[in-house]
C-alpha cells in the first residue's frame, strides 16, 4: 500500500521536542544519509541495568514512521543509549531537522454524536491534522452515548411508620413527568428509599446533639426520599423543575411535636435553637442531582504550520 509518509522525531534526538517531517522530498533526501544508532556500549548497559532496578523503563522510542496516519515502523533505543538520558547520541538527522515543524497536539469536544463523527472525518482526510499516536486504541469511532441525569424528586416528611406504596408513587411520576420531558428522553425507573428518622441538630453549628454519646433521633417522623434516573436528557428547564416542585404526598408538620419533644427530651425550651437533619440529602423542590451529557473528546494534531 502506497500513501504519504510521515516521520514523528522524538525529543529524545531532537533536543527541541517532539518534531514532525512530512516532506516528501526531504524524506526521499534522508532516506540513505538520517540515522540514529541504537547500539549500546558496556557503560550504557550498565546504567540500564540500574535504571530498571529504579523501576524506570530504560527503553524509549525516539522516531515513528507513519503511512497515511497508520503507525508502519518506530525506532525504540536505550534511554542511556541514544535516548533522553545519553551523554552523547550517534545520530544524523540532516535536512530533516530543518523541515520539521513542532508536533502541536489539540483537543476537541463534541456534544453530539453527528459533530463527533464529522471531526473524525476532517482529521481523517484534511491535511490539516492528524492522529498519529494520539488515535484511540479501543473502539474507535466510539459508539453513540446516552444522556443520562438523576432528578430528586422533593422528600416526603411523613409520619413515623407510615407505609408508601412505591408502586403509587411511580405511577403517579410515570403519568406526570414524561410529557414534560425532552423528545428522546425516557424514565428509567423511580426509586423510593425509607431514609428513617431525622436526628437532632444544633441549628447554628449544624453538629448533631448526643445522648450518651450517641446522635439523638426525633422519632415522629420519617424521611422518603423520591430518584428518577433518566435515559436521553442530561437537564430539565427551569420551568419544568418549578412544576415538579410540590411533594407527591402532603408533608407532615411536626413543629409542635418537635418544640415539645426539645422541651421534655432535651430539657431546653429554645426549640428554634435545634433542628433535625434526615439521613441523606434533603430536597425542598426538584433538583438535577447527577447529569452526564453526552460528550466525546478528540485528541489529535494540529499540522497547519507543517509543510
Amino acid at each position: 500500500t502506497k500513501g504519504p509518509i510521515t516521520i514523528v522525531l522524538r525529543d529524545p534526538v531532537t533536543g527541541q521536542g517532539d518534531l514532525v517531517v512530512r516532506d516528501g522530498a526531504a524524506l526521499l533526501a534522508a532516506q540513505d544519509s538520517a540515522y540514529v544508532n541504537t547500539s549500546t556500549n558496556g557503560g550504557a548497559v550498565v546504567g540500564m541495568v540500574v535504571l530498571a532496578m529504579m523501576g524506570v523503563n530504560p527503553k524509549e522510542t525516539v522516531v515513528q514512521i507513519y503511512r497515511d496516519d497508520t503507525l508502519i515502523n518506530s525506532v525504540g533505543c536505550q534511554s542511556m543509549a541514544c535516548g533522553s538520558l545519553a551523554a552523547e547520541r550517534d545520530v544524523n538527522l540532516g535536512a530533516l531537522l530543518e523541515v520539521a515543524q513542532p508536533l502541536v497536539a489539540a483537543q476537541a469536544y463534541h456534544d453530539t454524536y453527528e459533530d463527533y463523527l464529522a471531526s473524525i472525518d476532517t482529521i481523517t482526510w484534511s491535511p490539516d491534522y492528524m492522529f498519529l499516536d494520539l488515535r484511540p486504541s479501543g473502539e474507535f469511532p466510539l459508539q453513540r452515548q446516552t444522556a443520562r441525569m438523576e432528578l430528586a424528586m422533593p422528600t416526603l416528611i411523613l409520619p413515623a411508620g407510615t407505609y408508601v406504596n412505591p408502586n403509587d408513587i411511580s405511577d403517579r411520576i410515570r403519568a406526570e413527568l414524561p410529557p414534560l420531558l425532552a423528545e428522546g428522553a425516557r424514565i428509567d425507573g423511580v426509586r423510593l428509599s425509607n431514609r428513617g428518622a431525622g436526628v437532632v441538630v444544633d441549628r447554628d453549628r449544624g453538629s448533631a446533639v448526643l445522648g450518651r454519646g450517641q446522635p439523638i433521633p426525633f422519632p415522629e417522623v420519617d424521611f422518603h426520599t423520591i430518584t428518577v434516573p433518566i435515559d436521553g436528557a442530561s437537564t430539565l428547564d427551569a420551568r419544568v423543575l418549578d412544576q415538579l416542585a410540590t411533594p407527591l404526598l402532603a408533608r407532615t408538620d411536626y413543629a409542635d411535636a418537635f418544640a415539645e419533644f426539645v422541651t421534655t427530651r432535651l430539657q431546653n425550651s429554645c426549640s428554634d435553637c435545634f433542628d433535625v437533619k434526615m439521613n441523606g440529602d434533603f430536597h425542598d423542590v426538584a433538583t438535577i442531582i447527577s447529569s452526564n451529557p453526552e460528550g466525546y473528546l478528540l485528541d489529535y494534531y494540529d499540522l497547519r504550520d507543517a509543510p
